[in-house]
């Protein structure tokens, strides 16, 4: 049989991306699909990005103040949330449209949209039925929040970097559950 793909990678997360780069690089037909309207994963759109971008932010007040015992002259300065939230969200465009361009410069066909299975070689992306040899699932997971009382003040990290106001407290909780644990359960 013919297929449209030999290799069809669902989720353009860090590790769709780079197995779809790595086949592509060998010199198969590869597509991938994503269904947010964000490359990367949780890593650049949710996580690790935004948060090195907030951690360097709020350390320049600290370095301002101790400026002065170093011979600078005093600083008078103030932080704007919302031009923090401006600028942390158009380098995340940024890095979309870098994977953008590196899954277009690698051969790699980029589909946007939820991916349905119709057998074991026949997805559909909307409207598109799409043939390949094999398909790699590599969706990540998302954030889940306990049934506990209170819970329904709680966001995830979903939402944690998208907020209209600087929050003035926070408490994060949080549980890693380890892939080897769950395997030898």
């Amino acid at each position: 049989m013919a297929f449209d793909y030999d290799l069809f990678v669902i989720g353009a997360g860090s590790g769709g991306l780079a197995a779809a780069k790595r086949a592509a690089s060998y010199g198969a037909q590869v597509a991938i699909a994503e269904e947010s309207a964000d490359l990367g994963g949780t890593c650049v759109n949710r996580g690790c990005v935004p948060k090195k971008l907030m951690l360097y932010a709020s350390e320049f007040s600290h370095k301002f103040k101790t400026a002065a015992e170093y011979g600078w002259s005093p600083v008078s300065s103030s932080f704007n949330w919302s031009e923090f939230i401006a600028q942390k969200n158009q380098e995340i465009q940024r890095l979309n449209g870098v994977y953008g361009n590196s899954l277009a410069a690698a051969g790699v066909s980029l589909f946007r949209g939820h991916v349905t299975f119709i057998d074991e070689h026949t997805l559909s992306v909307g409207e598109r039925k799409i043939t390949a040899a094999k398909i790699l699932i590599a969706v990540g997971a998302k954030p889940q929040k306990p049934e506990i009382p209170g819970i329904e003040r709680a966001i995830t990290s979903n939402e944690i970097f998208h907020l209209a106001q600087q929050p003035q407290r926070i408490a994060i909780v949080g549980v890693a559950i380890s892939v080897r644990n769950l395997l030898v359960s």
